[in-house]
């Protein structure tokens, strides 16, 4: 089985343009796997792998917030939306709101 996952990332410390801020993203991922669970987890996985997000990052002192990642949606596809993205990249960030 073939899905789409969309994510959600809170708390990032991300350096963007020499500057620090906090982020949260979206972004989605394509992947092959047994049912929705599995899929989550390795979207998840991809995410957190991903070496042009990891240079984003900034190390953060203990008491920032915890980065998280939720999983938004998830939807199955066919075979060809599966092949023609997998696995995806990129992110949208946006501006973590002041709590």
């Amino acid at each position: 089985m073939y899905f789409q996952v969309l994510l959600e990332g809170e708390n990032f410390f991300i350096e963007i343009d020499g500057k620090e801020d906090l982020l949260g993203f979206v972004t989605t991922r394509w992947v092959k796997a047994c049912n929705k669970e599995d899929a989550e987890i390795k979207a998840v996985e991809l995410v957190k792998n991903d070496i042009n997000l990891q240079k984003l990052l900034v190390k953060t002192a203990h008491n920032s917030p915890l980065p998280m990642i939720y999983l938004s949606d998830i939807c199955n596809v066919n075979w060809f939306a599966y092949f023609r993205r997998n696995p995806g990249s990129g992110y949208s960030f946006y501006q973590m709101a002041s709590e």
